[in-house]
């Protein structure tokens, strides 16, 4: 991102929400920033609305996470996680062999 580094928005309410999903902020900020999958675009429909981009992403342990986030402010605000349901799960695994070729297998 042209030598600078990226920003997270994070305050009580969006790290309470996806603590009830057992998920941390490390663990959140770990898959935006491996280049996670883009799912779904969620566009805004007018000027007080955001935009919402759903994504699926692995941590370095293996867990794969679907995220929901937006852009605020020039910074990243994730909106959601939680464990990714095993159908996208295999999507997500299936799709990165595809752009990448085997990799070493990851427990769905």
């Amino acid at each position: 991102m042209n030598g600078q580094a990226l920003l997270f928005d994070w305050d009580e309410a969006n790290l309470a929400h996806i603590a009830r999903h057992e998920i941390t902020q490390d663990e959140a900020e770990e898959v935006f920033l491996r280049d996670p999958l883009d799912v779904e675009l969620q566009a805004a429909h007018d000027n007080n609305s955001e935009e919402r981009l759903q994504q699926l992403g692995e941590t370095a342990t293996g867990r794969v996470l679907q995220l929901v986030t937006t852009w605020r402010g020039g910074k990243v605000r994730v909106i959601s996680a939680w464990d990714a349901p095993k159908q996208l799960k295999l999507y997500y695994l299936a799709e990165m062999r595809r752009r990448y070729g085997d990799t070493e297998d990851t427990e769905v």
